[in-house]
């Protein structure tokens, strides 16, 4: 009995090239269902090149066994659609290179141009077919981008080129491109991609680009996506090197996307729908007068393999996938036979007979990514008439806070189908089944997770568009930090905002020493000239940190001006109980001043408000709370734009991990590098409390009027 596994009688498609997959159990030892061949367990793929309207197939085996079923296809002729084009050089041979053992009857029979017209047109139907399974397998409906056509006689199978009369049929339009380039130029060394000393590496593709828009329409106006092979591609036995080869890709929304590939491995390639798979079990070896690209085809089958996968990659890229994982992460060497044939052939790469098994998705690295398919749903050359309209908003991250609620939201109109953490996909969404609204709890994410690396979370909502943050960066943004492994909430209160691209910082009044030890702030420099530049906290071990960026350039490593900079010593026992911020509106920067107030009476800094009070605000803990630290933005050459402060519960001891977490630290690389000292740098972690807390007069350089009475 023949039965088919993913496709059902009387379905309607939308694409030319249809991948069937299915079982026939048959006792006869060769057995075989039309244009493909039986596993070992009766699987069989084939692949069927459907005519507008309703197309009978019948599937037969070796001992009579049929099965008949009808597809419709239905052209989407509004859709853009992929275009095939074949560069060649003003005075190429209009040959490819060629294996002797490829020769066949005659020796251009798989190296001549109308065969690599044939070749690529079949490649690009296999592309299309690949590519709407995947996306049936995802739940995301059987869509493919569709192939520019042209009324011609018809190469795609055996019977129509061997056929006394050839009836012309709709075939995929291969563009002939030629270029002003001569064949010796093409071939220049220093274009070859794989010349890491070249200096012209990426230089073919701009030659493939001006010479489609010279040759004018479709290439000239309006956005257009190109698969482009170079004709003219030639190993070079005596410099080990492939020439007039690149394998790059580049999309442009608004104009044209191309992708190319040389013609070096197409000698490998199927020119009829019947070679499919004998081109794909060939274990024979190509020999030394071809390349082996990336050493990855050491047989005709993976030669094959590996000429069409990469190529299929640099149509990825043409339609704006960058290297994400699958296809575009050469997952198709040499898992690309998966999607086409039940049986493999020797794998000259691993050493051993390539097992395929039955399942397309189980084990198959030749897969586009999720990721990947959802922003090719979302554009033109994928459309189905199916298609509802889709919110075309990107996902929001957003702060939970409450004592259930700790956590970040993620929110998208268009449904969240892709959550992962540092690249491991999240269950909680699916293609299948997308949501709305996902929420991650913040305990369960420090069990998973350390606090002090990065967390990247991607979120990929249904319509395609992509959005990634730091997760512990994300939520230091919000007015709570929770102290890991303890109910404890340390609370954070500001003046100002945080610009974009800003420099966020945070400094505690305790730091830990080289010896592991906690080492007590012992005074604030406050940086005040015509507005805020920051400050400095000096510990007792003579180290010091700047609520600001570093400056490796300087000897003091922040550059910190401030005309007015004045130094308050913090004595042992006494706390910072208040901070007032001057918060003039201006173009030039947003916090004018800053003074701070310890619980001994004593205070230092300068507002900059004169008698204008109206701008100046003041940040106390809340009742019970006592400030431990501050945190803020700068830019990233100067200027404080927000300043704040972080106070934690007084009758709680903090355990001492608070001041090793991420999220309270001012470090010099990135939140992975260790902070450094930067006045002197010894082992020690002994304190001198009568050196380290001299203090500048508060000698009445600020306005008498913005002292003490706020």
């Amino acid at each position: 009995m023949i039965s088919l596994t993913n496709i059902k009688d009387g379905e309607e498609g939308y694409q030319r090239c249809v991948l069937l997959t299915g079982n026939c159990q048959d006792s006869h030892s060769d057995s075989h269902i039309t244009i493909s061949t039986l596993s070992d367990g009766g699987h069989f793929k084939a692949l069927l090149i459907l005519s507008p309207g309703n197309n009978n197939i019948t599937l037969s085996s070796s001992s009579s066994q049929t099965l008949t079923i009808s597809l419709r296809y239905v052209p989407l002729l509004q859709t853009p659609p992929l275009h095939l084009a074949i560069l060649i050089a003003k005075d190429s041979p209009l040959l490819i290179d060629c294996p002797p053992a490829k020769f066949g009857t005659f020796s251009t029979t798989h190296s001549s141009l109308s065969a690599a017209i044939a070749k690529f047109r079949i490649t690009a139907l296999m592309w299309q077919a690949l590519t709407a399974e995947e996306f049936r397998l995802n739940g995301l409906s059987r869509r493919s981008f569709r192939l520019e056509e042209e009324w011609a006689p018809s190469t795609l199978s055996s019977e129509h080129v061997n056929s006394t009369s050839q009836v012309p049929s709709s075939v995929p339009k291969v563009h002939l491109i030629r270029t002003e380039h001569t064949l010796a130029d093409l071939r220049d060394i220093h274009r070859a991609q794989q010349n890491h000393s070249a200096n012209k590496r990426d230089s073919l593709h701009e030659i493939f680009s001006d010479a489609l828009k010279a040759h004018g329409a479709p290439f000239d106006d309006g956005p257009v996506t190109v698969a482009g092979l170079i004709l003219d591609s030639h190993f070079s036995p005596s410099q080990n090197l492939i020439l007039a080869h690149a394998a790059l890709g580049a999309h442009n929304p608004s104009g044209l996307s191309l992708g190319i590939f040389g013609s070096h491995l197409t000698y490998a390639w199927p020119r009829f729908l019947e070679e499919v798979s004998s081109c794909l079990t060939d274990n024979t070896p190509p020999g030394g007068t071809v390349g082996n690209d990336k050493g990855e085809c050491g047989t005709m089958w993976e030669a094959c393999a590996v000429g069409q996968g990469a190529f299929l990659h640099e149509v990825g890229h043409a339609f704006g996938a960058p290297h994400t994982s699958g296809i575009m992460l050469r997952g198709y060497s040499p898992d690309w036979v998966k999607w086409f044939v039940p049986r493999g052939g020797f794998c000259s790469k691993r050493g051993e007979e390539l097992q395929l098994g039955t399942s397309l998705e189980e084990g198959n690295m030749c897969r586009w990514d999720v990721k990947d398919m959802l922003k090719f749903k979302a554009l033109g050359q994928f459309a189905l008439p199916s298609d509802a309209e889709v919110d075309t908003a990107e996902p929001v991250f957003e702060v939970e806070e409450g004592d259930a609620q700790d956590g970040v939201k993620i929110r998208c109109e268009a449904g969240i189908a892709v959550l992962t953490l540092n690249g491991g996909m999240e269950s909680v969404v699916s293609l299948r089944e997308p949501k709305k609204e996902v929420s991650l709890r913040v305990a369960e994410l420090e069990e998973k997770f350390d606090n002090n690396k990065p967390l990247e979370l991607v979120a990929v909502g249904m319509n395609g568009k992509e959005k990634k943050m730091d997760v512990w960066k994300f939520l230091s943004s919000k007015s709570w930090i929770r102290v890991p492994g303890t109910n404890i909430r340390l609370i954070k209160k500001a003046v100002g905002e945080a610009q974009s691209e800003a420099w966020q910082w945070a400094v505690m009044l305790k730091k830990r020493g080289k010896q592991g030890k906690l080492i007590d702030a012992s005074k604030i420099d406050v940086r005040v000239g015509g507005a805020l530049d920051g400050a400095i906290v000096y510990y007792r071990d003579g180290s010091s940190v700047p609520c600001g960026p570093w400056n490796p350039h300087r000897e003091d490593n922040h550059g910190m001006g401030g005309h007015q900079a004045k130094k308050i010593a913090i004595r042992s026992g006494v706390d910072v109980v208040k901070v007032a911020l001057n918060a003039t509106d201006s173009d030039w920067w947003s916090l004018r001043g800053l003074r701070i107030w310890l619980s001994d009476g004593n205070a230092r800094g300068a507002l900059n408000c004169g008698s204008d009070r109206e701008h100046v605000k003041i940040l106390t803990p809340d009742e019970g709370h006592r400030i431990i630290g501050f945190y803020g933005a700068s830019g990233i050459h100067g200027m404080c734009h927000q300043f704040g402060i972080v106070t934690a519960p007084k009758d709680i001891e903090l355990p001492d991990s608070v001041y090793d977490m991420d999220e309270l630290q001012n470090k010099r690389e990135g939140r992975s590098s260790k902070r450094q000292r930067i006045s002197r740098d010894d082992d020690s972690d002994t304190e001198d409390d009568s050196a380290s807390t001299s203090e500048d007069e508060d000698d009445g350089y600020d306005h008498a009027s913005d002292v003490d009475d706020f």
